[in-house]
């Protein structure tokens, strides 16, 4: 399935919205585009949407024949409802593909780029940042896969520089608090995700911990023994 084609076709049926809401009547020619909207949504999610359809509910006023926005609003809204529900676009899933874009990690990327398409269980895309994260400390570190989640994090980012294999800033402070970060990262987003299947995450919140991961990635790139 295009999913950017499907986004645009989206908001091309938020702009026909706009419109109807602000008139009582509009050109005939907005519900053509509407219906024809329909048809090419039809086409990319492989689904009969012929119940969306105005079916020609047009009249003739003068030389000019035009629709009712009442009878556009019911069908538009209707699928406006059914594409956020059943295919998770929504005006926070096109915001949020800014965002997305600019996780730099490409691993980190593709192993989350699920979070813009999936209308659900958006604790797995937080389980394989944590999991990103993890392996890269290991590897930085040079530690074996014996070392995992917080007893990994205590081994090679020790709060005490003294006592790190990985040391992420000169300032003992600035170093003690991403420890601490990375730890807590476990505790409240790894192993949850690890445990146990949880719905309490939404997409938002996934995103959220992606980008924040990236930042850390970076962080863990630079670290020195």
């Amino acid at each position: 399935m295009d999913n950017a084609k499907l986004k645009r076709l989206y908001g091309r049926l938020k702009g026909i919205r706009e419109l109807v809401f602000a008139q009582d009547r509009v050109g005939s020619d907005v519900g053509k585009d509407y219906d024809n909207i329909v048809n090419d949504i039809a086409v990319v999610i492989e689904e009969d949407l012929k119940s969306f359809l105005l079916k020609k509910t047009y009249f003739q006023r003068g030389s000019h024949f035009y629709a009712t926005s009442d009878s556009i609003r019911d069908k538009l809204l209707q699928l406006v409802r059914y594409l956020e529900t059943g295919y998770a676009l929504s005006e926070q899933v096109i915001e949020i593909g800014s965002v997305y874009n600019s996780i730099t990690n490409e691993e980190l990327k593709s192993r989350c780029s699920d979070i813009l398409s999936s209308p659900s269980n958006f604790d797995r895309v937080i389980n394989q940042a944590t999991l990103v994260l993890e392996d890269r400390i290991r590897i930085k570190a040079k530690l074996d896969s014996s070392d995992i989640g917080v007893g990994l994090v205590k081994k090679a980012l020790n709060p005490n520089p003294a006592k790190s294999i990985l040391k992420v800033s000169d300032h003992a402070e600035e170093h003690e608090g991403i420890c601490h970060i990375c730890r807590g990262i476990m505790l409240a987003f790894r192993n949850p995700t690890h445990h146990q299947l949880t719905d309490r995450f939404t997409r938002e919140d996934a995103l959220k911990v992606c980008a924040f991961v990236d930042n850390l990635l970076k962080i863990i790139e630079q670290a020195r023994f």
